[in-house]
């Protein structure tokens, strides 16, 4: 905020981050964009967005103007720093310059081997945490001017964070459309974790209480949600796959990260009614197998399966099997292993 700036420039500013954190989120607009509707707010020098990877343990950059040496401080050493400690664990996860006790100032590595060298007079580091809780990164603003806390920035800063936070939560991004049982009432709390690259490592949870099998390494549902990722990787985008899953119907949303894969799980209603079983032999059918190879994965009779299928046809109210399976791939159902 420069010294003209009114209460109510302030806010306009503000809300111009607002739109501009939108489009981030929407796949619209970048996060570099976010920093410069930012600088409306704050007259800054140096800003720097970041998301914090819990596979690496580590900050990734999104978009920032520190110095190459200050973003590899804040992407590989700032969370050991006493003064992100203070902050990320305080009730006001906002913390001016001005703020930070001497104790904490002196102990901190960032203060004498990053923001001195480069003359910072004032700035904000802001934590950004998701509504569940989980930190999800950092805001870093330094200005080598005059103090730039002034009342109205304070208190549109504290409220800026729910967006800016929106932007660096790997959770967050546009979802796939269609299918009956996404637009179906969801019967069951939902869960997300990480899938590594590496397939000896074990999915890491990230929020929610996931299902069984879901953060087992070598279980048939994180099987399926490395050979869902690796095609993903192949197409590109998010990809949403319906999956019956022991009884259940799980709704699970990937997005491709640079360690790994998101997954946000939910249990979601089964669609056109069928059962549980039915939607297993459907999951099959879209996999082109015959009613033996389909008896012979569910440990049925072919009887057994042809019945299903024509329940199954019934309630799409479809000619065949093979238009049965093009509706089943146009949700997006895949058998669970």
């Amino acid at each position: 905020m420069t010294a003209n700036q009114s209460t109510a420039d302030v806010l306009s500013a503000a809300l111009q981050v607002r739109e501009a954190a939108r489009h981030a989120v929407n796949g619209t607009g970048g996060a570099d964009s976010v920093l410069t509707a930012l600088s409306a707010v704050i007259d800054y020098d140096h800003a720097s967005l970041s998301r914090w990877d819990p596979l690496r343990g580590r900050h990734l950059t999104l978009a920032g103007s520190y110095p190459a040496g200050a973003t590899r401080y804040i992407e590989n050493r700032l969370h050991d720093d006493p003064g992100f400690s203070l902050i990320r664990h305080s009730a006001d996860t906002t913390r001016w310059w001005h703020d930070v006790p001497g104790p904490v100032r002196r102990t901190s590595t960032g203060f004498h081997e990053v923001l001195e060298p480069l003359g910072v007079e004032d700035g904000v580091a802001q934590c950004l945490f998701a509504a569940d809780g989980r930190y999800v990164g950092i805001l870093n603003v330094s200005t080598t001017r005059t103090r730039c806390d002034q009342p109205a920035v304070r208190a549109v800063m504290t409220l800026l964070g729910e967006c800016l936070a929106a932007v660096t939560d790997p959770l967050l991004g546009p979802r796939s459309s269609g299918g009956p049982a996404r637009n179906g009432d969801a019967v069951g709390s939902s869960c997300a974790v990480l899938v590594p690259e590496d397939e000896d490592a074990a999915p890491v949870v990230m929020s929610g209480e996931p299902l069984p099998g879901l953060t087992d390494a070598g279980s048939p549902l994180a099987a399926l949600l490395r050979r869902t990722a690796a095609r993903q990787g192949r197409q590109g985008g998010p990809a949403t796959v319906l999956v019956p899953y022991r009884q259940r119907t799980l709704e699970l949303h990937l997005t491709r990260q640079n360690a790994g894969t998101v997954v946000v799980c939910r249990t979601v209603a089964r669609p056109s009614a069928l059962s549980p079983r039915e939607l297993e032999v459907l999951a099959e059918l879209t996999q082109g197998r015959t009613n033996r190879q389909i008896a012979d994965r569910l440990f049925l009779s072919p009887r057994t399966v042809a019945t299903h299928i024509e329940h199954i046809l019934a309630k799409l109210d479809v000619t065949n099997r093979a238009a049965a399976a093009g509706r089943a791939v146009a949700w997006g159902l895949e058998p669970a292993s």
